[in-house]
């Protein structure tokens, strides 16, 4: 653990917040490249629409840990605006809000909502494996304690690497976009089929994190990534279905056709 990496002066430079600017710049990076490649976006339309869902990503996951922890927050609400100490924030209310964000700024776009998602499925990967760097110095998402040969020392106890099984996840995820090269899908099936593997992958995982059980041996991560699972599923299902925009699906990650 290196929850603080260097002094600025007196500002202290979090691991997390390091990691997490690296995630936002490497999946900015490949947003920027795929849509270009794969939807003739302007690329400089898309680093606005990039950050401007970072943003949105933030307050949303930023609200969603709150609204998870409200007792946490009600003796000092001053404490909802610290993220840099807790680094307190909920993986789908970022999702959602910055879903939310794209649409509503997209929509007077010549472009399918459903592809310009897709050329999105390995940036939002990408960016989550890198975070996860951060997780692990920061302490965050800290693994139970056990004596297997890869446990890590957490404050002199051996713990499961959790940080790293989801930076794991990450990189067979990304494998896994990479192979529907080729393939028929409707749009937008990447990114619910990336939304749906990394739902399973959380769920996985948590039964190694150190977190209380809310709902019999089921944690609140495990709840939510379990709805998010099933609402991925069903959307899987219905895109086949339906299929109103059907073509090869080019490369995820490079952005050029397969």
């Amino acid at each position: 653990m290196r929850p603080i990496l260097f002094q600025l002066g007196p500002i202290p430079i979090s691991a997390f917040g390091v990691f997490l600017l690296l995630a936002f710049f490497a999946a900015i990076a490949l947003a920027r490249r795929t849509a270009q490649a794969r939807l003739g976006v302007d690329p400089n339309a898309m680093v606005d629409l990039s950050l401007y869902a970072v943003v949105a990503g933030i307050i949303g996951a930023r609200i969603g840990f709150i609204l998870v922890n409200l007792d946490q927050f009600v003796p000092d609400p001053s404490k909802m605006f610290t993220i840099w100490r807790d680094g307190g924030l909920v993986y789908y209310g970022g999702l959602v809000a910055g879903l939310l964000l794209v649409r509503a700024y997209t929509r007077t776009w010549q472009v399918s909502f459903g592809a310009l998602l897709d050329a999105c499925a390995a940036p939002l990967i990408l960016g989550y494996g890198i975070a996860m760097i951060g997780a692990l110095l920061h302490g965050l998402l800290q693994g139970r304690a056990t004596g297997v040969p890869w446990a890590i020392e957490i404050f002199l106890e051996r713990r499961h690497p959790a940080q790293i099984y989801l930076f794991v996840a990450a990189a067979v995820i990304l494998v896994v976009l990479r192979a529907q090269r080729g393939q028929t899908l409707a749009a937008g099936t990447l990114f619910v089929l990336a939304v749906f593997l990394q739902a399973i992958g959380r769920f996985s995982v948590d039964f190694f994190v150190e977190a209380p059980a809310v709902a019999g041996p089921l944690t609140m991560g495990q709840l939510a990534s379990g709805a998010a699972a099933l609402v991925s599923l069903w959307l899987l299902i219905s895109l086949q279905r339906r299929a109103p925009e059907v073509r090869p699906s080019p490369d995820p990650i490079a952005g050029a056709p397969a």
